[in-house]
């Protein structure tokens, strides 16, 4: 049962909050959660973190926790050197799909080609947003994407970056799998 307002910062939550809209707190009255938000307890029960209500599943075989959520990540975790895969993502900003094309011909480290992979696909895909936005913009509908496409291919490959260099192969959103 959650409370009517949040035990942090007094704001008022819906009857099926788990989190305070104000502050990010969690509020549910669950065993599972301590009263800060931030610890996680073992549920025997279950075997699990958190409640077993919680979309995901501790993973005895590498001891970690496996999220169901959707997101845009691959549930490929890299325990080596990520360094290359983060410059990866950095190098397509600069040379394009040249830079992550010999990476991928050129690794043969599983994480860094599904990076390079992934920042392929990226270039190709937003090469294709932008030269639709191009032939839009004669009739001016494609004057706002062509001018926020270079700010979205900016922002896309840091989080690759730093997603890679977490040890994590992120997925563009938007991206078809073309290579």
């Amino acid at each position: 049962m959650v409370s009517e307002h949040c035990p942090n910062c007094g704001a008022s939550l819906s009857p099926t909050a788990n989190y305070c809209s104000e502050c990010g707190e969690a509020v549910s009255d669950d065993d599972s959660w301590e009263s800060a938000g931030t610890d996680r307890s073992r549920d025997a029960a279950d075997d699990s973190w958190g409640s077993s209500s919680a979309a995901g599943s501790w993973d005895e075989s590498d001891d970690s926790w496996s999220d169901s959520r959707p997101e845009y990540a691959s549930s490929r975790r890299s325990n080596g050197d990520t360094t290359l895969a983060a410059i990866t993502h950095v190098l397509a900003l600069v040379t394009w799909a040249i830079g992550p094309l010999i990476v991928l011909v050129a690794t043969e480290d599983p994480f860094v080609e599904e990076n390079a992979r992934n920042a392929l696909n990226w270039q190709i895909a937003f090469t294709i947003y932008m030269i639709v936005s191009f032939f839009l913009t004669f009739i001016v509908v494609g004057i706002v994407p062509f001018l926020v496409l270079p700010v979205v291919d900016l922002v896309f490959c840091v989080v690759a970056a730093v997603k890679a260099a977490d040890g994590e192969a992120w997925s563009y959103p938007i991206t078809p799998d073309i290579v």
